[in-house]
C-alpha cells in the first residue's frame, strides 16, 4: 500500500518543478517533510498543529533550521489546503520562527593574504580568490566551469536558479585565464570536485575557523566599505532580498567610531568632578 504521505510528497514536488523551483529546492523542501514524518503517525490529511509545533521545537535544531524546516512545512500544507485535500492549513496557526540577529565578524584581510602566500598550489590560490574576488559559494567554486567565463565577467548561477553577473578582478583573472577548457576544479574521474573537498581545502588554509563563506562575508563587507553601495553588493551576491546582504556586511569599530564623532558638540565645558 502507497504511503498516504509519500503519494502527497510526490505530486507536491511536481507542483513545485511545474513552477519553476530548482532540484535543489526541492529537495530541501522534501527532506525536511521527511523529518517531519519521522515524528508522527499521522497522515497528512490529519496531522495537527501540536504535532508540527512538536516537531519544530527539537532541541537540537537552531533557529534558522527550525524557520527552514517551518518554512517548508508551509508551503506543503498550503499546497494540500489550495488542492482541496485538507479544509485547512495547520501552520497558519504557529508563530514565525525568531531567529536572532547574528553579529557579523568580518575577517581580517591579513587572514587572506596569508592563506595565498601558503598555499601550495596555484589551483588552490584560486579558490580562495575566487570567494573573496567574486564572493561565490562552496559550490558554485566547486562546479566553476571555463564555460562561466568570458570577457572579463563571470556568470554564475546560484541559489534558485538566479543567474548572475560578476565582473572579474584583475588579480583574478589571471588564474582564470590558466584553463583553457572544462572544470577549474575537476574530479578524480569526473566531473568536477564536491563542495565539501573544496570548503575543507579553503577553511584549512584560512585557519581560525574560517570558512569558505567567511570569504564571502569579507567580499561584501569590503565591497560596501568602499562603494557604500548596498544594492550593488546585493546583485554580486546574488541576492533575492537584501535584508539578507545586510546580515553579510559586516561593521570594523573604526567605521561605529567615526560615525559617533560625527555628531555635533552640546557641551560648552567639559564634565566637572
Amino acid at each position: 500500500m502507497t504511503c498516504p504521505w509519500d503519494t502527497q510528497i510526490t505530486e507536491f514536488s511536481t507542483w513545485l518543478k511545474a513552477a519553476g523551483r530548482t532540484p535543489r529546492t526541492i529537495e530541501t523542501r522534501v527532506r525536511w517533510l521527511r523529518t517531519l514524518i519521522e515524528t508522527t503517525d499521522s497522515t497528512p490529511a490529519t496531522i495537527t498543529h501540536q504535532e508540527i509545533a512538536s516537531w519544530l521545537a527539537n532541541p537540537n535544531w537552531k533557529p534558522n533550521s527550525r524557520r527552514n524546516a517551518l518554512a517548508s512545512a508551509r508551503r506543503f500544507f498550503h499546497y494540500l489546503e489550495i488542492t482541496g485535500y485538507r479544509k485547512e492549513d495547520p501552520t497558519t496557526l504557529l508563530l514565525p520562527i525568531r531567529v536572532p540577529r547574528a553579529k557579523t565578524r568580518p575577517m581580517p584581510t591579513s587572514i587572506i593574504t596569508q592563506a595565498l602566500e601558503n598555499s601550495p598550489s596555484t589551483e588552490q590560490q584560486l579558490m580562495l580568490l575566487l570567494g573573496a574576488f567574486a564572493g561565490l559559494r562552496r559550490t558554485e567554486i566547486a562546479s566553476l566551469h571555463t564555460s562561466n567565463y568570458a570577457q572579463g565577467w563571470l556568470t554564475i548561477t546560484g541559489k534558485g536558479g538566479n543567474t548572475r553577473q560578476i565582473p572579474v578582478h584583475p588579480q583574478l583573472a589571471p588564474f582564470l585565464d590558466l584553463k583553457s577548457k572544462g572544470y577549474y576544479f575537476p574530479g578524480r574521474f569526473t566531473g568536477h570536485r564536491s563542495n565539501d573537498n573544496i570548503a575543507k581545502k579553503i577553511s584549512h588554509l584560512l585557519g581560525a575557523n574560517y570558512t569558505p563563506h567567511s570569504l564571502r562575508h569579507w567580499f561584501a563587507t569590503t565591497v560596501y566599505s568602499e562603494t557604500q553601495d548596498i544594492r550593488a553588493v546585493q546583485e554580486l551576491l546574488g541576492h533575492a532580498d537584501i535584508t539578507t546582504t545586510q546580515l553579510y556586511i559586516g561593521i570594523e569599530e573604526t567605521s561605529l567610531k567615526t560615525a559617533v564623532k560625527t555628531l555635533p558638540n552640546l557641551l560648552t565645558a567639559p564634565a566637572q568632578k
